[in-house]
């Protein structure tokens, strides 16, 4: 019997994210839901640890709105565009709070997942071994990362890292049906490895499209609906980052965020502006429209660059 999971980010939020939690982020820059991290901030969740291979400004936000106590990732940065000073104040001088980051390499971290979602509760991996992340832990203390002995040939040595299995994840896709399941195209990221480690989903889309439509083309399903506890319809969910076939990245936008976050100040006016001062995902682009007009916006649509279809037939 089909049960629709649609709600919004909102219900979602508020009815699967609780204070303290783990929460494990997807996306590799292209397709992290903004949609559901500004809902958490709005809602004021507190004590969270939340958990990527790399994070970008969508942490730092969640950071100065004083969500986060403790990050697993290998970075929380913004490549070219520039530092995050939210996570810089918070790590150097405790503002709003005091928050600790468990330190794994890149994939570390994405070999941690792999564990989660295989259910198995370690893995052995090469990196790492060499390097002071092996010797400095914040919280997790031994049970970050062990040498260990290869019981097929004892003369290596490998990291065993331990699996990764949050409370709950979140991720932004193209398109899901009613039920949950998830298609994505573009890069893939952590997403197939880290969602399915998460106990739970939460999973913003592009648009919901009919189980005919999941079924033509199955090979696009990242994750099945029976992971998923809610769908939520998010169309821009993602910006300022880029989902294939809908918009590409904002550049102007990050920038605009980076400069502005420099000052506590600046930061709370960028937030006044575009989180807290909408109320959801279509008044952010009503917002977004507004203040920048709709050429600016049209430019951020996809080219049309449509891929073939194939034969699935026997």
């Amino acid at each position: 019997m089909k049960v629709s999971k649609v709600m919004t980010a909102k219900e979602a939020v508020a009815k699967f994210i609780a204070d303290g939690m783990t929460v494990g982020v997807g996306g590799f820059f292209h397709a992290i839901s903004y949609a559901i991290t500004h809902e958490i901030i709005r809602q004021q969740k507190r004590r969270l640890t939340i958990c990527q291979p790399s994070f970008n400004e969508h942490a730092d936000q969640m950071i100065g709105a004083g969500c986060v106590d403790r990050i697993v990732s290998s970075y929380v940065w913004m490549e070219v565009f520039g530092p995050l000073h939210c996570f810089r104040r918070a790590m150097e001088k405790g503002i709003p709070h005091k928050i600790e980051m468990e330190d794994y390499t890149n994939f570390a971290v994405m070999a941690r997942y792999l564990a989660g979602s295989l259910g198995i509760p370690f893995i052995p991996i090469q990196s790492m071994k060499g390097s002071d992340m092996m010797k400095y832990s914040a919280w997790m203390g031994e049970g970050k990362a062990k040498l260990i002995r290869d019981p097929f040939n004892s003369k290596k040595e490998y990291v065993a890292v331990p699996a990764l299995t949050p409370d709950i994840g979140y991720f932004h896709v193209q398109r899901a049906d009613e039920e949950g399941n998830c298609q994505m195209w573009g890069i893939w990221g952590d997403s197939p490895w880290s969602m399915r480690a998460c106990k739970q989903v939460i999973v913003s889309c592009e648009e919901i499209v009919g189980r005919d439509v999941i079924g033509r083309d199955p090979n696009r399903t990242i994750l099945p609906g029976y992971k998923v506890i809610a769908v939520v319809p998010a169309p821009f969910g993602a910006h300022p980052k880029h989902t294939q076939g809908y918009y590409d990245v904002d550049r102007d936008f990050i920038f605009q965020y980076i400069r502005e976050s420099r000052s506590p100040e600046g930061w709370k006016k960028f937030m006044d502006n575009w989180v807290y001062g909408v109320e959801d995902r279509e008044g952010y682009l009503k917002k977004y429209i507004d203040t920048y007009g709709m050429k600016k916006f049209l430019n951020l649509k996809a080219k049309d660059i449509s891929s073939s279809s194939v034969n699935y037939g026997f």
